[in-house]
């Protein structure tokens, strides 16, 4: 049997990516076909001379249509021309075949004739390499004839091959470069397109002399965007115009309210006033009339006549007293109301309350200003205003102001549409739908309102502006502004969010203007960000609508004098970055030696001892009620035995859960373990350093794995030990005999024996090997879910409308965050939304009528008439009119002889009336009451025949009925938004349970579905990085059938030269890279744009690699290039052009040359140093002892020496000589002896 048996076994696989070891770009590598250097033609002289704004292709094709090339018209004129023999050799390199010598001597003998004695290129020869170069850069450049360019590629081959031959390729720097066989490698050269016609430069192209303030100022807007302005101005202008509208009426009702106040207090102080100085001047009067009216009553008794009763009253005559008159100015004055009300107030009070020509007016009152006529008239240029007829009172006035607040208020909630946040169920999971509208980043529309107004100033300015995202937070800003009527000002604001993308300002500069305003704002925005809009002069009649777009400050230059540079970049090719070379390593492992391991028994027989040993092999499995399994098998020595495989399992668990780890952020269809290793350079030990760390890496890996069997023998070493006799194994240990081949008696003797069990070490070799490379490409594609969100169809019976918090309501006319700051417009608006039934609201105002009336036919006073008014609930009295009409009862023989009062209840406590010497008749008011329930009128007088008095009591709801009824009513509808949230909540939650069940009953299938969609999803963004185009050039009309029109009998193709050129595209783009190993890892959201947190964080699904792909703010993918494509797809990303097939040139690009040689390198070498790792097995051995095995004697157990120990990365650790020998003498042998264990064990068979 043979013992040499070392097979190697694939431990495991991974990827290691490095950048491309840098190869030698100079003529003497043979791998590349450079232009000669004095080889310039028509090209290089357009791309000399171009301007600096232009690009080199651009130019290049230009310059190709006026190209001749002669002799290159078609493949068989180049057949048939003096290149045909080069041709027909240069078709053989093409396809592989060997050149036979008569072939080498032609093309050696042809590039002779081409240099001189210095191997210098003569002018002969630059001109055909001239020639060839230039037919060769026009049919790239136009894309033109496959075939002609094909054949010049081959002329140039095979002149290349002349080239190498002209070299001394024993030289050893040509060997160092190309390898023992120089010339071999030159048979398999590249065409190296020269970098300076292909390679746009990055340098300076051209400088402006201009210095750069600092400042960006920003293009004029486009008109659609300068009618969404406007639109949307408009349509809040409205609902700005109501609610300063219902702010000025709320100024005008406070004005007025107080001008009434302070007029009844007036006119009760003028009245008062006036009659005690009635009565001071007439006091000696009144009181010689009372003492001669007294003389007269006295002599008149009962049988007096008529007609003596006449004469005495006659004589009274002459002591009689003008009775007492007042009179008072009207309460609606048009002068006094112009001079105590705001300008403001005024001009909304003429507005309200006359008709006139309010245009006329503003420019007449500009010009002549106003004058009063009268109490209610007024004269402005050549109109004459006069107050409606139906205002006689502030009562009049303050019912009329009161109604038109409570339309303002419906009107600006009308005109303030409520938005409503609406979700959609996506994934078993609600997320918010947001529709955003495109904005234009720093476009504003400035709006101002100027109120044609008498005298006062009440416009206003809305100003909005757009920026890009919640970034843009507005931290302050600063209106500057010099107007008509205030002169210059200046407003701040602070801490504005963005709503939906647009910044909307405060009304601002409220009333501070009326024709004229220079406007300028400056704002400093959260992100550090300064912008700023200087409107100049404008001039407002009525409405005034302005567009632009803010002007960004920018940080000064710091040298201003140096001329600013504009440069020309090459493609850039930006989100794709070229990694360098994947390497597909592999771990080779294969046994090197046995060696003897620690101690793990001993056995101890005495002198004369008879011992026997029994022992038990026992499987025990243990289960637990966890998912877990544990697994132990228990062996004894003589009956055990090892796997190979150990080592290789215990490395796959660790890769798997490697794996497992990262699997919710990065996926690939390639099971390789991938290290990421190398950055973005290249040079001369790239690829020594990126082996050495794979290298570390794998050692890490198989050592991990080492320790996990060491573990395991570790726990199987200090298991409890469990014997069962059901299959039993018994030794037996005799020592009683006598050593019979020694003379010696007492060596004869028995003696003491110790055997020594050890453990056996196995040592593996590893080695890491290489079979296969890949040129890989890295792309960063921020939001990687947004065109397969953009693409979603949602149902709009899964659309949810969340019900709106009316405390928390974003337009200003609708918040009401409490009871006592809502309005009844308010209340009544959100009741109907909500559904809620309010009680009743009454009028606002109400009016009680009194009208007590007595005939208490007295000559005397009569004593107080009571009598109640009672205030209607919930309402209060707020004022009173008093009108009285009473009779004297004893004139005392004329008109005047008697005097007569009537005085009653004010309603504050005091009496009001009047004395007179004859009819009582008075019209009184009072004001500031608040009374409300049963009031208690007085009426007294004297010498009253009769009266009739009239008490007009105003009446408004109490304040405590307006709170009662505003706090029910807000209660009632939170009520009902909490109720209809909660609603939502379930239903939400319905639409979400409903959701997952679905996706959880069809999750096996949509496993490959989801994979399949990310797999599209990030292959489209890819794609389109490559062409550097997300709009135009992807998705191109090639049938009708996407027209409306379109049937089954009228589709079409458009067969065209399109239809070729983009179906080239498309077999360039699937074919040339292997998307089906596409690897991509996820980033979390917070790489997204801010405004699309909420939204991706919100993304739920059951899948959560899919989920992860919905959640990315960006993700990092991984494509490697199909094997045979790489100087393709290098040529289409330095030039943007196809190549449409033949061999493909390569850019003079270091980097890219380097990857083209490196690419054509053999695989299947070992990379690297090999290492040992040391394992330990189950096997025991004892020493001194047999191995039980017939083998050879200098190697008892096998033993693999290596020939070279220094490419082991240890050469301490390898094994030389086996450390086992081969005793013959001490063997395992047969008796025939009898046994002396009993027959209770031992049983007879």
């Amino acid at each position: 049997m043979s013992t040499n048996n070392n097979a190697s076994q694939t431990l495991f696989r991974f990827v290691s990516l490095r950048n491309p070891q840098l190869t030698e770009t100079k003529e003497r590598n043979l791998g590349f076909i450079h232009r000669p250097k004095g080889a310039k033609g028509i090209f290089d002289t357009a791309v000399t001379g171009m301007s600096s704004r232009s690009s080199k292709l651009g130019e290049m094709v230009k310059t190709a249509r006026n190209f001749s090339n002669v002799g290159f018209e078609t493949e068989k004129k180049i057949e048939e021309g003096v290149f045909g023999e080069l041709l027909n050799i240069g078709r053989k390199l093409s396809k592989k075949e060997a050149l036979d010598s008569g072939d080498l001597i032609v093309l050696k003998g042809y590039y002779k004739n081409l240099i001189d004695a210095n191997k210098e290129l003569t002018a002969a020869g630059i001109k055909i390499f001239t020639q060839l170069w230039d037919n060769y850069i026009y049919q790239i450049v136009t894309q033109g004839d496959f075939y002609i360019k094909e054949a010049i590629s081959h002329i140039l081959m095979a002149i290349h091959i002349g080239f190498a031959q002209s070299l001394d390729l024993t030289d050893k720097e040509i060997v160092k470069v190309n390898g023992e066989k120089p010339l071999e490698k030159a048979l398999d050269g590249k065409i190296v397109l020269p970098k300076y016609l292909f390679s746009e430069d990055s340098g300076k192209a051209a400088s402006l002399s201009s210095k750069m303030s600092g400042e960006v100022s920003n293009p004029v807007l486009a008109s659609k965007t300068t009618q969404r302005l406007e639109s949307e101005s408009k349509a809040s202008l409205v609902a700005n115009k109501a609610l300063h509208k219902k702010e000025a009426l709320e100024r005008l009702n406070m004005e007025l309210q107080k001008l009434q106040r302070k007029y009844h207090k007036s006119r009760e102080e003028a009245y008062q006033t006036e009659y005690v100085k009635y009565l001071d001047n007439n006091r000696e009067s009144i009181e010689l009339y009372e003492r001669k009216l007294a003389e007269i009553d006295s002599k008149i008794t009962e049988e007096t006549p008529e007609e003596e009763k006449i004469h005495l009253y006659e004589t009274l005559r002459e002591y009689e007293v003008k009775p007492f008159k007042f009179s008072y100015e009207n309460e609606i004055n048009v002068g006094e109301l112009k001079e105590k009300l705001s300008k403001e107030s005024f001009d909304l009070f003429m507005v309200l309350f006359a008709e006139f020509d309010a245009a006329r007016a503003f420019e007449d009152s500009n010009k002549e200003g106003i004058r009063i006529l009268s109490d209610n008239t007024l004269r402005v240029g050549s109109q004459t205003i006069v107050l409606d007829d139906e205002i006689q009172t502030y009562s009049d006035a303050l019912n009329i102001v009161g109604y038109n607040i409570s339309a303002s208020m419906h009107a600006a909630l009308e005109n303030s549409p409520l938005s409503q946040q609406q979700y959609v169920n996506i994934g078993g999971a609600s997320v918010p739908v947001i529709n955003n509208t495109v904005r234009t980043p720093m476009a504003y529309s400035f709006l101002a309102h100027g109120a044609l107004g008498l005298s006062g100033s009440g416009g206003f300015v809305n100003f909005s502006f757009e920026v890009e995202d919640v970034s843009w937070r507005v931290a302050n800003a600063k209106i500057t502004a010099t107007t008509d009527t205030a002169g210059s000002l200046e407003e701040n604001y602070s801490n504005i969010q963005v709503i939906d993308n647009k910044i909307t300002l405060p009304v601002s500069l409220i009333n501070r203007f009326r024709a004229s305003i220079a406007f300028r704002i400056e704002i400093i925005f959260d992100n550090g960000s300064l912008a700023y809009a200087d409107l100049g002069q404008q001039y407002t009649k009525g409405d005034l609508s302005l567009t632009g777009r803010l002007t960004l400050k920018r940080a000064a230059v710091e040298n201003q004098e140096e001329p600013e540079t504009v440069t020309i970049q090459k493609r850039k090719n930006f989100g794709i970055k070229r990694l360098g070379v994947a390497d597909y390593l592999k771990v080779v492992q294969s046994v090197h030696a046995y060696v003897p391991g620690e101690v793990s028994n001993i056995e101890n027989v005495m002198a004369s001892e008879l011992r026997h040993k029994s022992s038990v092999a026992r499987d025990y499995s243990e289960i637990t009620d966890t998912t877990s399994k544990s697994q132990e098998t228990e062996k004894i020595s003589d009956t055990t035995k090892t796997s190979r495989t150990d080592m290789q399992t215990e490395v796959a668990k660790e890769l798997d859960k490697q794996q497992s780890i990262t699997a919710y952020a990065h996926f690939s269809y390639n099971p390789g373990y991938k290290l990421d290793i190398g950055a973005d350079y290249a040079n001369n030990t790239a690829q020594h350093d990126s082996t050495r760390q794979a290298m570390m890496k794998s050692q890490e890996i198989t050592e991990r794995a080492m320790e996990r069997v060491l573990t395991k023998i570790s726990e199987e070493r200090v298991q409890k030990i469990i014997k069962e006799y059901t299959e039993t194994n018994v030794h037996e240990f005799d020592n009683r005999g006598k050593v019979t081949n020694t003379d010696n008696p007492d060596a004869a003797q028995p003696k003491h024996i110790t055997g020594v069990y050890r453990w056996i070490d196995m040592k593996y070799k590893n080695q890491i090997y290489n079979y296969g490379k890949r040129t890989m490409f890295e792309f960063m594609v921020p939001e990687p879910s947004r065109l397969h969100r953009l693409a979603l169809t949602v149902s709009k019976a899964q659309v949810l409308t969340a019900p709106i918090d009316p405390r928390t309501a974003p337009e200003r006319a609708w918040t009401m965050p409490n009871p006592k700051s809502a309005t009844v417009e308010q209340i009544q608006h959100w009741a109907q939304i909500y559904g809620v039934q309010l009680d009743t609201f009454p009028a606002a105002t109400k009016q009680v009528i009194h009208s007590p009336a007595s005939v208490p036919q007295t000559n005397d006073d009569f004593g107080i008439d009571y009598s109640q008014i009672t205030i209607p609930d919930n309402y209060a009295a707020k004022n009173a009119s008093f009108g009285c009409r009473s009779s004297r009862n004893r004139g005392g023989g004329w008109s005047g002889a008697r005097y007569s009062e009537v005085f009653c209840s004010n309603l504050k406590g005091d009496m009001i009336g009047k004395s007179e010497y004859g009819d009582i008749n008075f019209d009184q008011s009072v004001s500031g009451l608040n009374l409300t329930g049963i009031l208690s009128f007085q009426v007294k007088g004297h010498n009253v025949k009769n009266y009739n008095i009239k008490v007009t009591i105003n009446c408004e709801l109490s304040d405590e009925f307006i709170n009662k009824w505003k706090t029910e009513s807000f209660n009632a509808i939170i009520k009902a938004y909490e109720a209809a949230y909660q609603k939502f909540l379930e239903e939400q939650a319905r639409l979400d349970a409903e959701q997952k069940e679905k996706e959880a009953a069809a999750k096996e299938r949509q496993d490959n579905f989801y994979r399949y969609m990310e797999h599209d999803t990030l292959k489209h963004n890819c794609i389109a990085y490559l062409l550097q185009d997300y709009l135009t050039t992807l998705g191109q009309v090639t049938t009708n059938g996407a027209e409306d029109t379109t049937r089954m009998d009228n589709f079409q193709v458009y067969l065209n030269e399109n239809l070729d050129q983009y179906a080239a595209l498309a077999k360039f783009m699937e074919q040339a890279f292997e998307w089906e190993i596409m690897d991509y890892t996820f980033y979390p959201y917070y790489w997204a744009n801010r405004k699309s947190w909420q939204q991706f964080y919100l993304t739920e699904s059951v899948d959560p690699l899919f989920r992860s792909f919905l959640q990315a703010g960006m993700a990092r993918i991984i494509v490697t290039v199909k094997p045979g494509f790489e100087a393709a797809v290098q040529f289409f990303l330095e030039t943007g052009l196809i190549w449409n097939g033949g061999t493909v040139p390569v850019i003079g690009d270091p980097m890219y040359m380097s990857i083209v040689d490196e690419m054509r390198q053999p695989t299947g070498e070992a990379q690297g140093k090999y290492w040992i790792t040391r394992m330990p097995t189950t096997l025991t051995i004892l020493q001194d002892s047999s191995t039980g095995l017939p083998v050879n004697p200098l190697h008892p157990l096998p033993i693999f020496p290596e020939d070279n120990p220094k490419n082991c990365e240890n050469p301490k650790e390898l094994e030389f000589e086996t450390s086992f020998s081969l005793d013959k003498d001490a063997q395992l042998s047969h008796s025939d002896g009898a046994t002396t264990l009993p027959s209770t064990i031992i049983k007879p068979i």
